[in-house]
């Protein structure tokens, strides 16, 4: 099973130039039937205001399955993945 694990992974490449990596303090969720936007954002020091630095839009299917597996995560350590795409 592991074997064929591996041969189904898909390789994902960044270039740190285009996808910095973006701190977050702050995460807004906007839904509605259809789905959900994340905007995350970081908070501005000595105000009551947050700057957005990503929005992210999931379908509510895809919103369920990150936030499963974002809670598997955490709960047990190691790796993310969905379907054939390995996440971190």
């Amino acid at each position: 099973m592991a074997e064929n694990n591996q041969q189904n992974q898909m390789k994902i490449g960044t270039d740190p130039a285009r996808t910095p990596i973006l701190y977050a303090d702050s995460i807004f969720i906007t839904t509605d039937d259809n789905g959900l936007i994340l905007d995350v954002a970081q908070r501005i020091t000595g105000t009551d205001q947050a700057f957005v630095v990503a929005r992210i839009g999931l379908s509510k299917e895809h919103a369920k399955k990150l936030a499963a597996l974002i809670a598997d995560n955490l709960a047990k350590g190691g790796e993310f993945f969905t379907r054939k795409v390995k996440l971190g």
